[in-house]
């Protein structure tokens, strides 16, 4: 967690370089769960000491998401991420929360984890708002659907309330 809370990467890849031997707290292998106090131990990561900011600066950044991308950091299949369009920030950033790669619409990137457990975290119980706009009239039985629950790839989505945007466009 420390690392990934400097930006040196991500908390998986973390585990990842820590199970390869590669990070090291006061001279000795690091094992996944180990305490550490940034005030007073040294980590190294490949022999190199990883300095720790007393003060962290969050960045907070709202993008009109692009159809064509996708909402993770990285993709081992080549696609195109959100973060291939903010290259330039001071520190690494996250995407709170996903959008599909062909939906448009505002998503926020931070490095603030705590806000981003508070947003998307199911023990919050945050409610999230979605305007979808599509090429064809929906029918009410669709929209039933919606609130009845459908399968998708990652498991069942419910929506708690769904409504036509005004009774004359049913394609909104």
């Amino acid at each position: 967690k420390a690392m990934a809370d400097q930006g040196l990467c991500s908390r998986r890849q973390a585990e990842q370089i820590i199970q390869e031997g590669r990070v090291k707290l006061n001279g000795r292998p690091v094992q996944l769960g180990d305490k550490m106090d940034i005030r007073a131990d040294i980590l190294s990561v490949d022999g190199q000491r990883v300095f720790f900011d007393r003060k962290k600066e969050y960045y907070y950044y709202m993008m009109n998401k692009p159809r064509g991308y996708i909402t993770t950091s990285s993709d081992d299949r080549g696609r195109k991420t959100v973060l291939d369009l903010i290259k330039d920030t001071p520190t690494r950033v996250y995407p709170v929360g996903r959008l599909d790669r062909n939906t448009t619409g505002v998503l926020l990137l931070t490095n603030d984890g705590d806000l981003a457990a508070r947003l998307t975290h199911p023990k919050y119980m945050k409610k999230k708002i979605y305007h979808v706009t599509c090429d064809k009239n929906v029918a009410m039985s669709d929209m039933d659907l919606l609130v009845s629950g459908i399968e998708l790839e990652d498991g069942p989505v419910y929506a708690d309330e769904v409504s036509y945007v005004n009774d004359a466009d049913r394609s909104q």
